[in-house]
């Protein structure tokens, strides 16, 4: 059985179930991101209802992106999870260099099966969940002309802000910081503790604190929203992260460009690291915080 660190797990972007993405882009294009791919359902697959598009968003970082995708989805479960939580945070994409290899480690480590392994014309891939619950995704690109560009590492904006990760909400911090490291061949990075409540900061085997800084922040729920949600259906992927060089222009920029303002920038308690929260077009949250240095 080929080993998870022989797979090069590398983060590449969140997913955003969207009903409107055609819309909800301008804020984030107004908010300093640049479009590194746009394609329709015929590139990748097409559902019987119909086809996808996806549009893909970069800002300031090399590697990590979001994806707006429209319904109709794909699979009778990308249909089924929709109708029940609509507009949202779905799922986390990886790249490795074996999907096949991938499918057959990533289930000897404990994860549940949601689509299974497939080639595609552009790329092979399947779709598993983490024990509690939370999707992943593995692509392996397999088209030569098939490929999201990246931007190079430059901050964006006056502000300079970049995308750098993503927040999931989970039960158990200590297990799934444990099963992620074994199972996706992660490090890490930093961990944070409060009494029984936390974060751990893990990263790829890729990761430049200066050229490639994408981090996955596991966190128990802390606020009164996020414990409701958890209460509510269960551990989930709570936030995209961004940093930036002036974290009260970046705030600013922010809401001129239609994102709304849940926190002013504010000294979080756990980190201790300055920070502010928003609200992205579809209603999901952003974080963002003060670059470190």
């Amino acid at each position: 059985m080929t080993s998870s660190s022989e797979l090069d797990y590398t983060i590449h972007h969140l997913c955003i179930y969207d009903k409107d993405p055609r819309n909800h882009m301008w804020p984030y294009l107004k908010w300093h991101h640049g479009i590194t791919g746009y394609f329709t359902g015929d590139t990748f697959h097409i559902a019987d209802e119909g086809h996808a598009d996806y549009t893909f968003l970069g800002c300031g970082g090399r590697a990590f992106q979001i994806q707006l995708e429209a319904p109709p989805y794909q699979f009778k479960y990308e249909q089924n999870w929709y109708a029940k939580h609509g507009n949202g945070y779905n799922h986390i994409c990886w790249i490795v260099n074996d999907a096949r290899k991938a499918y057959e480690q990533l289930q000897a480590d404990g994860a549940t099966v949601m689509q299974e392994f497939q080639p595609f014309p552009t790329y092979d891939g399947f779709v598993v969940s983490d024990p509690e619950g939370r999707w992943i995704e593995i692509m392996e690109y397999t088209h030569e002309s098939f490929r999201v560009q990246e931007f190079t590492n430059r901050p964006a904006g006056e502000c300079g802000l970049r995308m750098v990760g993503f927040v999931e909400i989970v039960d158990d911090l200590e297990a799934m910081s444990q099963w992620y490291q074994k199972a996706l061949d992660l490090r890490e990075l930093q961990k944070y503790q409060n009494g029984a409540g936390g974060s751990v900061h893990l990263v790829d085997k890729f990761y430049d604190a200066d050229d490639r800084n994408t981090v996955m922040i596991l966190s128990t729920a802390n606020s009164a929203e996020e414990k409701a949600q958890l209460k509510e259906k269960g551990p989930f992927i709570s936030a995209i992260v961004y940093e930036a060089s002036d974290l009260d222009k970046a705030w600013e920029d922010a809401q001129w460009a239609g994102m709304g303002s849940v926190s002013s920038p504010h000294k979080d308690e756990l980190s201790g690291t300055r920070m502010a929260r928003l609200r992205e077009p579809s209603g999901n949250l952003i974080y963002l915080r003060a670059a470190s240095g």
